[in-house]
């Protein structure tokens, strides 16, 4: 009896032990140290709810102005009304927004990528450039509106319709990054590099390692090759068909992987003939000599106009930069 009693009492003891290590242990990385209290207030706008927290009444804001101006815009562009207000978290500067536990566990980017988004809460940092915040702003509410248009705007729904609606993170975020900010000469640059690198065999590696240029990229050229229209219909058409085939063979008369084939072909086919196209050295030349002072010249060979034969130079005077045109 005795030896039933101590097996007992062994098992109470290590079943204890375990339920307590099942209740204390806590992820990796999950838990953030915070080295500041954060006393959060709002600034309501029609659209909005700014929360900041010290010193950001200023900054609360202008992202709700900027964010109620910057809405119309998007709403036209994904084709789709927002549902119901959003509110807008903003950290004063990066290593705020890094002490945050709001989101946690859930995969985001914090640099470059789409604004954090959770329970319908956009999370924001300003980093002193007012242009990015902007971007992310812009990002934030083309998110919404996305997974609004994917899913649906009621929790049950929206989990319900993810589940059936599988589609490639890259082309969704892409979309994002299409509607908040225009193609630029900094993306350009980019898709540039990586189609005549050769690294890339095929899309979707490309996509695997820059997702985000990857979707952006191809927005921009479901746009150029079939019409803008057609980007917002293809997203319509993926969301009613569940399937990217059936959406690609209504917008392309081929199927989804096809399509990426001809991407890879079309986009590197571009940037070679491009190349071809721009003179490697210059035909006029024309020599030029400028005295300075008794002992000090200047001599450079310029490319003048063939019609005008006028060119450009850089001059530096009493501290200041400047184009002549001579």
């Amino acid at each position: 009896m005795k030896k039933i009693l101590s097996l007992i009492a062994c098992l109470s003891v290590l079943l204890s032990m375990e339920t307590a290590a099942q209740v204390n242990t806590v992820e990796f990385g999950k838990n953030r140290v915070q080295y500041q209290k954060f006393n959060w207030k709002y600034y309501e706008t029609e659209n909005f709810n700014s929360y900041f927290s010290q010193d950001g009444l200023g900054l609360g804001k202008y992202v709700a102005q900027v964010a109620e101006l910057e809405l119309p815009s998007i709403e036209e562009f994904v084709e789709f009304g927002l549902q119901r207000r959003i509110n807008i978290v903003i950290y004063n500067n990066y290593d705020e927004m890094q002490q945050s536990n709001i989101g946690l566990g859930i995969d985001w980017q914090n640099t470059g990528g789409v604004t954090k988004l959770v329970n319908n809460k956009m999370i924001l940092y300003f980093d002193g450039n007012h242009d990015n915040l902007r971007r992310q702003i812009r990002q934030g509410i083309a998110k919404v509106l996305v997974d609004n248009v994917l899913f649906g705007d009621d929790l049950g729904e929206f989990a319900a319709n993810q589940a059936l609606l599988d589609l490639p993170k890259w082309l969704t975020d892409g979309y994002v990054e299409y509607a908040a900010e225009n193609w630029n000469t900094t993306l350009d640059d980019d898709l540039r590099s990586s189609m005549l690198a050769g690294d890339y065999k095929t899309f979707y590696h490309f996509a695997f390692e820059k997702p985000m240029l990857a979707g952006h990229a191809f927005w921009k050229y479901i746009a150029d090759k079939y019409g803008k229209s057609k980007t917002t219909y293809f997203l319509y058409l993926a969301r009613i068909y569940r399937n990217l085939n059936n959406a690609s063979n209504k917008i392309a008369k081929k199927k989804f992987k096809k399509m990426l084939q001809d991407f890879m072909v079309d986009v590197q086919q571009q940037y070679f003939k491009d190349i071809r196209g721009r003179r490697n050295t210059p035909k006029g030349q024309l020599s030029v000599t400028e005295e300075i002072g008794k002992k000090d010249f200047i001599r450079f060979n310029a490319n003048p106009t063939p019609k005008s034969f006028s060119y450009a130079v850089v001059e530096f005077k009493q501290g200041r930069y400047q184009v002549v045109l001579m």
